[in-house]
């Protein structure tokens, strides 16, 4: 058997193999998992859920559960605007602050 040794052919085959290899691009800021979220929940609710499943860095599982949660907070946020809506409807009138129609 024939002990490998180096040769400067081989070595600049391997080194153009090296340099030829590309990192990926940087994934965009609104991609990234702390903006997606902050998008999510503090910003555009599920108008933001293009962004999280075009994002690289989510796996399928954690879209899938994002999404329920976001929409789960968006149902939570309607109720209870509705909630606090009527409340204050049903204040107004007490105090006859609302026009009789």
């Amino acid at each position: 058997m024939r002990p490998s040794h180096w040769s400067a052919r081989v070595a600049r085959v391997r080194m153009r193999d090296v340099s030829t290899i590309e990192a990926p691009p940087p994934v965009k800021w609104y991609y990234r998992p702390v903006w997606v979220l902050i998008l999510l929940f503090f910003v555009l609710g599920p108008l933001g859920l293009p962004y999280l499943w075009r994002s690289p860095r989510f796996s399928r599982g954690m879209k899938i559960a994002l999404t329920a949660c976001v929409i789960a907070y968006t149902v939570l946020l309607v109720a209870e605007t509705i909630r606090i809506a009527r409340e204050v409807r049903e204040e107004m009138d007490a105090l006859g602050l609302l026009p009789d129609n």
